[in-house]
């Protein structure tokens, strides 16, 4: 994965923001928070409308929208999981689609 070192355009911010976005949810997954934890955090219908204010990509607002959905479901239970599960894959996949190509002026890898 690569993180910039700068914030040049607001893809920049997106992807730093999407990357702690993700470890909130793996932080659920690994239950080291609480969803009330996880709500404070990013996974508020507030922080949604927020985003949603300042035109940040439609795609994490969906993210937070799905993460937000949560609370509906049984925690722990199969569906809690793999729903924390598909929302990792799809933070993984957003965030690798901002940065493609290694510019060591630029960005630093980190696995």
């Amino acid at each position: 994965m690569i993180i910039p070192k700068t914030f040049s355009d607001g893809k920049d911010f997106e992807s730093l923001l999407l990357t702690s976005i993700l470890g909130t949810f793996i932080a659920l997954r690994e239950d080291l928070i609480s969803f009330r934890q996880a709500e404070s955090y990013w996974l508020s219908d507030f922080t949604a409308e927020l985003f949603e204010e300042i035109s940040l990509s439609e795609e994490i607002i969906s993210i937070i929208q799905e993460g937000i959905k949560l609370k509906e479901l049984d925690s722990p239970s199969e569906e809690y999981f793999r729903k924390i599960d598909e929302l990792i894959v799809k933070s993984k996949e957003l965030i690798s689609r901002y940065y493609t190509e290694y510019d060591e002026n630029t960005y630093t890898v980190i696995n």
